[in-house]
C-alpha cells in the first residue's frame, strides 16, 4: 500500500519519515507488508504527509493487498 502511494507521489521512505516521525523501520515494515496491523494513528499521518484527500484511495488499496496475501 504504501510503496505505491509513495511512487504516485515521489516521496521516499525517508522522506515520509521526517514528515511523519514514524520510524522508518516501521514504515518499511508496512511497505514490504511485514507488519500486518497499522495503528490509526500511524495511517492518519501518513495520509496526511501524502495529501491524500480521498481515504478510497487507500481502501482500495488495503483491499488489492489483501486479495493478494489470500492468494
Amino acid at each position: 500500500m504504501i510503496n505505491q502511494l509513495l511512487s504516485d507521489r515521489d516521496i521516499s521512505l525517508t522522506q515520509l519519515y521526517i514528515k511523519t516521525g514514524i520510524r522508518v523501520a516501521a514504515l518499511s515494515e508496512l511497505a514490504n507488508g511485514k507488519r500486518q496491523r497499522i495503528q490509526f494513528e500511524h495511517l492518519e499521518k501518513i495520509v496526511q504527509a501524502l495529501d491524500v484527500e480521498d481515504m478510497n484511495e487507500v481502501f482500495l488499496l488495503l483491499k488489492k493487498m489483501i486479495k493478494e496475501d489470500i492468494k
